[in-house]
């Protein structure tokens, strides 16, 4: 009686990691595109609240509060100069530039990638008007990064 070899051919072997191969070259960018937009998002999210809390502040104050991204930062309580889970490990730097610097009645957000690139939006800006845009290749306005 005739044994018969057991295992996988060269081919079959060459076929498995081709199609391994193709697969990864989907999924990958897909992926890393999916962690860039929750990125960017997150410091959607800080950047409407401070916002918020600037408009909030004006009522109070006829003024609006600047923030820098420099430390060390002296915001009031709960204004966040960063998204992400920490200071440490922040994903975006947040600022805001308050003008004219003697009335400030106007303001400006700004939210710079910390950390990683985003090509595609770069720094993300935020208005006292509510105006949305990015420094990024996005020229048809700020619709695909907002």
């Amino acid at each position: 009686m005739k044994k018969h070899a057991q295992g996988f051919t060269l081919i079959e072997l060459i076929v498995t990691v081709a199609i391994i191969g193709i697969l990864a070259a989907i999924a990958l960018p897909a992926y890393t595109s999916y962690v860039t937009n929750s990125k960017r998002k997150q410091a959607e999210a800080v950047m409407l609240n401070i916002s918020q809390m600037e408009e909030r502040y004006y009522t109070n104050n006829y003024t609006y509060y600047a923030i820098t991204t420099a430390p060390p930062t002296v915001e009031p309580q709960g204004w966040p100069n960063y998204a992400g889970n920490n200071i440490s490990t922040r994903i975006y730097n947040i600022s805001v530039a308050i003008s004219p610097a003697t009335a400030a009645t106007s303001y400006i957000i700004s939210a710079t990638p910390s950390g990683f690139t985003d090509s595609q939006c770069g720094t993300l800006t935020l208005d006292n008007t509510g105006a949305k845009g990015n420094g990024g290749t996005v020229t048809s306005g700020a619709a695909p990064c907002w």
